[in-house]
């Protein structure tokens, strides 16, 4: 994919300013009502400067999945490194280092002071084209795929639909990424 022409495109258009945080000694149970309410996947976990991150991944993966209380439970608990960029980094740039750390959301630091955070689906909405990149990312073999029609078993992360460019949950089908409305339609014809 050429990108030499998206190179220069800053992140300060898809940022999200605005960063929910809290403190390492809250419990999982209020970060999780936090997400609830704002409607976010992460919550930015800051005493004196920032510390970590909860995703809902790590709520799932270190709480939920395991049968333990969230209230019994704090953020330094389940709280991962962070993966930062500076406010002057591309869009391109910032999708590589996504797919580098296998992550969906990077911090935007500058000075050591958080400036807001940047998340895959905010540079999808900015700059859909770039949702190729996170694909080849995902090492998808393609001659794995390639005499198969549909399995509900292929499920893609979120991403662009190619036919009707809805942002959703794709999957492979006839060689494209879509989404299950446009399986859907394809199906009943």
């Amino acid at each position: 994919m050429d990108l030499n022409l998206r190179e220069n495109i800053g992140i300060k258009d898809a940022i999200t300013y605005n960063v929910i945080k809290a403190t390492s000694d809250v419990a999982i149970s209020e970060i999780a009502e936090m997400m609830t309410q704002n409607n976010i996947s992460s919550v930015v976990i800051e005493d004196e400067k920032v510390k970590g991150i909860v995703t809902t991944n790590n709520i799932i993966s270190k709480v939920v999945s395991k049968n333990i209380s969230p209230k019994d439970i704090t953020a330094d608990m389940v709280m991962e490194d962070y993966v930062s960029i500076s406010p002057n980094t591309s869009l391109a740039e910032a999708s590589t280092t996504m797919i580098k750390n296998k992550c969906k959301v990077v911090l935007v630091i500058e000075d050591e002071q958080l400036k807001g955070l940047l998340t895959l689906t905010d540079i999808v909405r900015v700059s859909p084209e770039l949702i190729e990149l996170f694909m080849e990312g995902q090492d998808i073999d393609d001659k794995y795929y390639e005499h198969r029609n549909y399995d509900d078993d292929e499920a893609i992360d979120e991403g662009v639909c190619e036919n009707c460019g809805a942002y959703d949950t794709l999957r492979k089908y006839d060689g494209q990424y879509v989404c299950s409305e446009c399986i859907d339609e394809e199906l009943d014809e």
